[in-house]
């Protein structure tokens, strides 16, 4: 299991256990992964309409925002080896913030829900790259 990350997000993690195989989890390399891969999927999207390039953006977006506020709250938790209420209030408080963004989008502003499903999945990609690239790096 690796140890948490720090705060900027700007350094990679060791892996701590007998299983891991030693190489680093680069959290930057994700982020840049992600945002490479909602620009091709963007592109991508481009060719079916312009409002599903639109949501593929703002989803990938959100993930990347997601990422780095994701990791502030996990360090605050883990990294000081308090789990009081205050921190994991703020995990949840980040996640009703989430949920109620993702609503308003698709509720107000009327984003194409496929663009938008496709930017925040295409995080999923950048971090099954990077595990990948990890395990064969050995």
């Amino acid at each position: 299991m690796a140890t948490p990350p720090d705060p900027d997000g700007s350094q990679a993690t060791k892996a701590g256990t007998a299983e891991d195989s030693g190489n680093e989890v680069s959290l930057t390399r994700i982020q840049v992964l992600n945002l490479v891969f909602v620009g091709i999927a963007a592109a991508c999207g481009w060719y079916f309409s312009r409002e599903m390039a639109y949501g593929v953006l703002l989803g990938g977006v959100l993930m990347a925002a997601n990422l780095r506020i994701i990791v502030g709250v996990m360090t605050s938790v883990f990294g000081k080896g308090s789990g009081s209420i205050v921190n994991v209030g703020l995990y949840w408080a980040k996640f009703a913030g989430m949920m109620l963004l993702v609503g308003v989008l698709l509720a107000v502003f009327e984003i194409d829900a496929v663009g938008l499903l496709i930017g925040l999945s295409v995080f999923l990609v950048a971090i099954t790259v990077e595990a990948v690239f990890r395990l064969t790096q050995s």
